[in-house]
């Protein structure tokens, strides 16, 4: 069996293959902080390491961790949990922009900030994220998918058909009308022949599924003729096989056989990060060996970085990154070749820490401006993420009352000017493209004018502020000195000056009588 739909950029899910995700609790782990671009007046905002909400005046910072998108059939049950790093923490789950009540088959709780889905409904279904909130703001947690396992009926099915091809040459039978089927990751291609779904045609040296699902015979014989085959979808979350239109195979006979030519390669799109997929398959009765090079040009060996199956004819390239993008070349030993393409995308990420959710906070210490830059990106080659919405505290904004505030380029930057600031909390940025969503939290705290002397020139100024104190502590203290020497030795001083006045006196006396 063969991966199905693998060629297909969507939002990863990493589903468990085999089973539903019952009561999966995702625990969270600390996120990563980094200042994001942050304007303002030169001593308006100082960006701060994260200590802690309970030493930190801030709301609280969300180390919860999900999956971008869940997928839910009628046995599965889903619990998220939201967590944060705070104290008096309240946690509310939305759905749609629209606060969860509890009902019978989903509930928020909002003092364990566990979100759970039992007995789905479709209504149950769409975009999730969890407010944490507390005396100073709220946050806003990573946006999550919750979708339907779903895979669908063949479309036009048809009666039993007739496919004709000529012995020791490449036979190639479609999978037509193929259906709907999510998760992607659990669903897979499995052809079988004869009546009913039990046998099972199994991948060789000469015959190869495809990964768009069609069978290849790369040199078919009569071993294959009279019978029937029908492409069939296998998705293992939900358990079920769903099985497309018949084909009936005819042999016409060849005394020769055909040259070996190239019938397939595929162009594949993977999120960065994740195991990406090339195929390459040739035809003819000459069986060659496939060898692999990457985009440079250099020749690929097995390792952690790639290794190959089904004869060759499958490369994977694992934990893909924007440098593995581009043309890979299989060759056969005859200088046959042919030039799949990898391309790596992803939801926006956040330069600052790679992800696609991010948390940052910083100290007001004045009622300056704020200028506050969402500068999520795309994959190198795709287009730049859409600010969707500002935040306040979990709140879409869609009024200014509270401040004044502008949208500045295209709405990537919020300036507020003259805010109350001490009123502010959380903002928050929500980006997307079309493989995902990306959320950042400008966590502020406001301390007016106590402004804490830190970093080198603050140290410096400190440094003078201590030099002049000194300075005017030895100046008191030899006034105080002065005042007490004075206070000493004046008596004595009047001592010594009467008795200088009176030899004077007596000497101006014996002068007059002389």
């Amino acid at each position: 069996m063969v991966s199905a739909f693998v060629d297909m950029c969507s939002n990863d899910t990493a589903n468990t293959i085999g089973g539903s995700p019952s009561n999966s609790t995702i625990q969270g782990s600390p996120t990563t902080f980094a200042s994001v671009e942050i304007s303002s007046h030169p001593s308006s905002i100082m960006p701060t390491a994260h200590k802690g909400a309970q030493s930190f005046n801030h709301p609280p910072i969300i180390t919860s961790e999900f999956r971008p998108e869940y997928f839910l059939n009628k046995i599965s049950n889903l619990a998220l949990q939201c967590q944060a790093y705070s104290e008096n923490t309240k946690y509310y789950w939305y759905q749609n922009g629209r606060k969860v009540e509890n009902q019978i088959q989903i509930t928020a709780n909002i003092t364990s900030g566990y979100l759970r889905i039992t007995n789905y409904t479709k209504d149950n279904f769409g975009v999730f994220y969890c407010v944490a909130e507390n005396d100073y703001g709220a946050s806003v947690s990573p946006f999550v998918k919750i979708s339907e396992a779903v895979l669908d009926k063949f479309r036009n099915i048809r009666p039993l058909s007739m496919k004709s091809c000529e012995e020791y040459d490449h036979c190639k039978l479609d999978c037509s009308y193929k259906p709907r089927c999510e998760p992607h990751d659990a669903c897979q291609f499995e052809w079988t022949h004869g009546i009913g779904t039990q046998n099972t045609v199994s991948e060789d040296e000469n015959i190869a599924i495809d990964l768009d699902g069609n069978l290849h015979f790369l040199n078919v014989s009569k071993d294959f003729e009279n019978k029937t085959y029908a492409c069939g979808i296998w998705n293992e979350q939900t358990r079920t096989l769903n099985k497309g239109s018949s084909t009936k195979l005819f042999i016409e006979a060849s005394t020769y056989g055909t040259s070996p030519r190239p019938v397939f390669h595929s162009n594949i799109c993977v999120h960065l990060g994740k195991h990406g997929v090339l195929q390459c398959l040739f035809s003819g009765t000459s069986m060659s060996e496939i060898k692999w090079k990457n985009k440079r040009g250099l020749s690929i060996s097995t390792n952690n970085k790639y290794r190959t199956s089904q004869y060759g004819r499958i490369l994977h390239v694992m934990n893909v990154t924007y440098n593995d993008e581009g043309s890979f070349t299989c060759e056969t030993e005859n200088n046959l070749a042919q030039t799949p393409y990898l391309n790596v995308t992803s939801p926006p990420v956040f330069p600052e820490n790679g992800k696609s959710f991010l948390t940052t906070n910083f100290t007001i210490y004045s009622e300056e401006f704020i200028r506050l830059t969402c500068n999520a990106v795309s994959s190198p080659m795709e287009n730049h993420p859409v600010v969707t919405h500002w935040m306040k505290n979990g709140s879409k904004i869609t009024s200014f009352q509270d401040f004044s505030i502008q949208l500045l380029e295209n709405n990537r930057v919020l300036k507020i000017n003259r805010a109350v600031i001490e009123k502010v909390g959380g903002i928050q940025c929500v980006t997307e493209n079309s493989e995902g969503i990306a959320v950042v939290n400008f966590l502020i705290n406001y301390v007016g004018d106590n402004r804490i002397l830190k970093g080198p020139f603050n140290l410096f100024y400190l440094a003078v502020l201590v030099f002049a104190i000194g300075v005017l502590v030895l100046i008191a203290f030899g006034f105080f000195n002065r005042k007490r020497c004075y206070q000493k030795f004046m008596p004595l001083y009047l001592v010594i000056r009467r008795r200088s006045t009176d030899n004077r006196e007596n000497n101006y006396d014996n002068i007059a009588i002389q």
